[in-house]
């Protein structure tokens, strides 16, 4: 029988009950109860949940007729002292993070709540962009104290990781990328011109090293949108062009910018888990997927020659304008097979698409990319698209608890159907 007929709110309320361990786990789960917790009415966006330990919200509302964007978070009793740390602190330099208690709830059921500027883990970052930031990367200065607003608007916000906005500066737009952790603008400067030296289509990158030093990256605005919302055969072809010119590309001289990548077992081992806890009634298949995946990729991994990837491929990591292509995001790149970066495109086209399934993984634009690809000298097994394709799916079956989307049951089917 097919897994598909999943109730998320039912999935959510069953894990609320499991986990005594956090009261206040339902109310970071139902956009309902969480406005009623805010007093304003309130969509999550994303959640990032630690069993027994922590749930992290992104939450989206409206105010003055715009957008605006804050965290939730709860933790046990134990973890309630650090949450009220980080109030008191708040508190004495001019935050705006409260603590809120459920009603009906226990004395130790708190919810801490802020808003984007109140992150802990970006707001450094935040303020040295909106006071020193900006004005490097050609941005209009903020004259009335707040980053967003006017000029600029939310693209994408995950709790304590990055926050992502376009900026309508004086020159152009150009999108923002401001992350928690810094890098290393010199090796990022060198990884750029390689890239273009063998002919990968990427953006410009703006800033400089006090950018880099405070996690700030930017590019220019550019193209009609990407490959996700773009139905361009012209553009997956393309895309195909520029993944074959990077994989036949010479061995990169220097570490690449994310050269510590999860081992293969260790992603298969990590989602089985967090499957389990999610959703136990998918922990036979979850296990049965994981132990076909290690089977049919490990000697993949292992025996084949590996070549730079991009690390994260799929339609939305292509630009598009007219025919020409921009690859973006690259900050997962790491070495691997070829088919990595195929399989993970098809998969991501099935999962928008959701497309009846065929016993070859992917859709048009996939076979537009492959078009393209095998017309630029690259060179991969075919049957061994659907492995990598299955286990995209199958890793990326989390996605949809921590983004409040379907539920995961549709995509475990999926990759067990592409690995018979």
């Amino acid at each position: 029988m097919s897994m598909t007929a999943l109730n998320r709110p039912s999935a959510d309320q069953s894990l609320a009950l499991r986990d005594s361990a956090l009261p206040c786990l339902a109310d970071l789960l139902d956009n309902q109860r969480l406005s009623e917790l805010l007093g304003e009415p309130a969509r999550i966006t994303r959640v990032r949940y630690k069993p027994g330990t922590s749930v992290l919200a992104a939450f989206r509302l409206t105010r003055n007729g715009h957008p605006d964007y804050g965290w939730a978070m709860t933790r046990t009793a134990a973890g309630n002292s650090k949450l009220r740390r980080r109030e008191s602190y708040s508190s004495t330099h001019g935050g705006d993070i409260r603590l809120l208690q459920p009603d009906g709830g226990k004395p130790n059921a708190l919810v801490a709540v802020g808003g984007f500027e109140d992150d802990w883990a970006l707001t450094g970052n935040l303020l040295w962009l909106r006071d020193h930031g900006l004005e490097r990367l050609g941005a209009f200065p903020r004259t009335a104290g707040r980053l967003v607003g006017g000029a600029a608007s939310i693209v994408r916000y995950k709790p304590e990781r990055r926050l992502v906005l376009i900026d309508h500066s004086p020159a152009g737009s150009i999108v923002i990328k401001a992350a928690a952790e810094s890098f290393n603008y010199a090796r990022q400067q060198h990884f750029w011109q390689w890239l273009h030296r063998h002919g990968v289509p990427v953006l410009p990158l703006l800033g400089d090293a006090g950018c880099a030093d405070h996690g700030i990256s930017a590019s220019p605005f550019w193209g009609a949108g990407d490959l996700d919302a773009i139905d361009a055969a012209d553009g997956a072809r393309h895309a195909g062009e520029a993944l074959a010119r990077l994989h036949n590309a010479p061995g990169y001289a220097g570490s690449h910018p994310a050269d510590s990548h999860p081992s293969l077992l260790g992603q298969l081992t990590a989602t089985k888990s967090m499957i389990t806890a999610l959703l136990p009634i998918l922990e036979e298949p979850a296990m049965k997927l994981a132990a076909r995946l290690s089977y049919q990729l490990g000697a993949q991994t292992s025996h084949r020659h590996h070549t730079l990837l991009h690390g994260d491929f799929s339609p939305d990591q292509v630009l598009v304008a007219d025919q020409d292509v921009r690859i973006i995001d690259f900050d997962r790149a790491h070495s691997g097979v070829p088919e990595a970066e195929t399989g993970s495109f098809a998969s991501v086209e099935e999962i928008n698409t959701r497309a009846p399934g065929s016993q070859t993984a992917g859709g048009p634009k996939t076979a537009h990319l492959i078009e393209g690809y095998l017309q630029a000298g690259g060179r991969f097994s075919r049957a061994n698209i659907n492995a990598w394709a299955a286990f995209r799916l199958f890793t990326g079956s989390v996605d949809p608890f921590r983004d409040r989307a379907a539920d995961a049951a549709w995509q475990i089917d999926r990759a067990l159907e592409l690995t018979k």
